[in-house]
């Protein structure tokens, strides 16, 4: 679970599209590699990312919902 964020900090900065498609190469990469094959290090780091840009996503998709609507149902 992440920390609950400071209403005062400035909202993340938007996914762009390369920042997507760099984490499907990795995700690719691991893949191809086999997760048993995989240097855990490098699995934590995969698995820290991904949870980083999925936030953001959730995040800037609950800013963008129309006022009583909570968003896209991935939450």
């Amino acid at each position: 679970m992440t920390a609950p964020r400071d209403r005062h900090a400035p909202p993340p900065e938007p996914v762009s599209t390369q920042e997507i498609s760099r984490l499907i190469t990795w995700m690719r990469r691991l893949s191809d590699a086999g997760i048993s094959r995989a240097d855990p290090a490098e699995l934590a780091a995969f698995r820290q990312a991904k949870a980083g840009l999925l936030a953001r996503i959730g995040h800037r998709n609950r800013a963008q919902a129309p006022a009583g609507q909570p968003g896209d149902p991935v939450d």
